[in-house]
């Protein structure tokens, strides 16, 4: 049974990953849908009133409560009536921090795929989601989905795959048959991302390589030397009409050698483009 666990703050960037997410099921077979809200309230929050921070009374907070239960009660009718009736929709609400609800319970519910909405850059509004999702998917234990804000979701006819040609065995985790790409099974672009332009002297090594571990797979081989990586990576994406970019787990994923705030902006560049991030 397949299932997705999306974290919601009723902004629009977490409405956007949910309709995504709703129209994917057009091509994936998705059996439960997991809606996490988190109702933690930090503890300044609680006792420091400030411009920041406004102290809400007991009879606040239950009423803010009753709020985003009728809020999550609404979602979920909305929901239901745009999935088959054999998809399950399920409400989870947390007392946690929300890094640490989603941790506990991808351990609990053991989803398949986690979905987060990524903010835009341009707009005013930043979503509390958007704004730990960089943390949230690298603590995640299950692949993660990426949504940037204001993108429709179109079949997954092809996926980039930036990778170092050095480490091809991290391409193995695209055979799992939970991987996502196996329920999707789109055509792969691989693009090894070297500067150096070793490959020219391994060329035929590295076919050989990936040979085996695409196997079933219909893929291309490409190679870029740019610089500077992320922007050479999305530029290239948009030349091919990829509608999604994988990320490979570990040391070897284009992810790994950036910071937090590089990955971040990375992200926000991405305007087009969801990002599968495989664990």
């Amino acid at each position: 049974m397949k299932t997705l666990l999306i974290p919601v703050d009723f902004s629009e960037t977490s409405s956007n990953a949910i309709r995504y997410a709703v129209e994917m099921m057009k091509d994936v077979e998705i059996k439960r849908i997991i809606l996490l809200k988190t109702l933690y309230r930090s503890y300044y929050e609680q006792i420091l009133p400030s411009a920041d921070f406004v102290q809400l009374s007991a009879s606040d907070i239950e009423k803010e409560r009753i709020e985003v239960d009728w809020q999550l009660e609404e979602l979920t009718a909305k929901l239901k009536g745009r999935c088959s009736t054999c998809v399950e929709v399920e409400i989870a609400t947390s007392e946690l921090p929300l890094l640490r609800s989603v941790v506990d319970l991808i351990e609990e519910k053991k989803p398949d795929l986690l979905i987060l909405g990524c903010d835009n850059p341009k707009e005013a509004e930043e979503s509390y989601i958007g704004q730990l999702i960089i943390p949230i998917a690298k603590a995640s234990r299950v692949p993660v989905l990426v949504i940037p804000a204001q993108v429709s979701y179109a079949r997954i006819k092809t996926t980039l795959i930036p990778c170092d040609f050095r480490k091809v065995s991290r391409l193995a985790v695209i055979r799992g048959l939970n991987s996502p790409l196996a329920w999707l099974h789109p055509e792969l672009v691989i693009l090894n991302v070297d500067r150096r332009q070793e490959y020219l002297n391994h060329e035929q090594d590295h076919l050989r390589s990936l040979k085996p571990l695409l196997e079933g797979y219909t893929y291309s081989i490409h190679y870029a030397s740019e610089t500077d990586i992320v922007p050479g990576i999305l530029d290239f994406a948009d030349a091919e009409g990829v509608q999604m970019i994988t990320a490979l787990p570990g040391n070897y994923s284009f992810f790994a050698t950036l910071t937090h705030k590089s990955t971040t902006e990375a992200l926000a560049l991405n305007a087009r483009h969801p990002v599968l991030i495989l664990k």
